[in-house]
């Protein structure tokens, strides 16, 4: 009998020597019906500094929980995600509707520094990450992944083609950081005029939208509209 998406991560529990901030992966969210598109990010941030509150629930769980932990609270559990970044940029770019949509980040577990920050997965991560990529998507057969963010990109590169073989879409991660460097360089209002596809999406979803980085947001909704018209040129 195939193995369920659940006994691969168990297999792929990484040892306690490990250091991790949770060892279990997680299971990638996955709606009923589904696109067959497959979104990922980075790495979830658990660092003390910024997640203490979610990690202190991880820890309540039972290793079952931890595995199968997208998308419970009503949430999915991937930040960009949730905070409607890369909700409107996939709506906008490839006119799928988001509740269809396949979403995880494509490093498995995350790491901190002596002073609590979060920091880049490191390469063994990295490699992991791929090993058990390379065991998920025969098993889940996306026909179009979207990686947002080079390491996302690496992951999924690394993955041998007899495992999984479909289009690939390649975005920037729609960090706050990274974001706002070029962001403020555009007027927000010529942006939606040049950009119709993300003013629609705008217009339907304004919450994807709302607080203080509604400019990064747009910005990079645009990004990925232009990345998505290029791929089709």
């Amino acid at each position: 009998m195939k193995d369920s998406l659940y006994d691969i991560c168990v297999r792929h529990i990484v040892p306690k020597e490990l250091e991790v901030v949770i060892h279990e992966p997680y299971v990638p969210y996955v709606p009923d019906p589904w696109s067959q598109i497959l979104v990922l990010a980075e790495a979830q941030n658990l660092s003390s500094a910024s997640s203490a509150d979610y990690v202190k629930t991880l820890r309540s769980m039972t290793s079952t929980e931890r595995i199968l932990r997208l998308g419970r609270g009503g949430c999915v559990g991937v930040y960009p995600w949730d905070d409607g970044s890369l909700k409107l940029a996939i709506e906008s770019a490839l006119g799928v509707k988001t509740e269809a949509v396949a979403v995880s980040n494509a490093v498995f577990w995350s790491q901190e520094d002596e002073a609590g920050n979060n920091v880049n997965p490191s390469s063994v991560l990295q490699e992991r990450s791929t090993a058990l990529w390379s065991e998920l998507l025969p098993i889940l057969a996306p026909n179009h992944i979207v990686t947002c963010g080079q390491i996302a990109h690496n992951v999924i590169d690394q993955v041998p083609s007899t495992a999984w073989r479909g289009k690939r879409t390649k975005l920037r991660l729609p960090s706050r950081t990274a974001m706002s460097r070029v962001s403020s360089m555009f007027d927000e209002a010529d942006l939606l005029r040049r950009y119709p596809e993300v003013s629609a999406v705008v217009q339907v979803h304004p919450d994807w939208v709302e607080g203080a980085y509604r400019h990064n947001k747009i910005f990079f909704a645009c990004h990925a509209v232009s990345v998505a018209k290029r791929a089709d040129n």
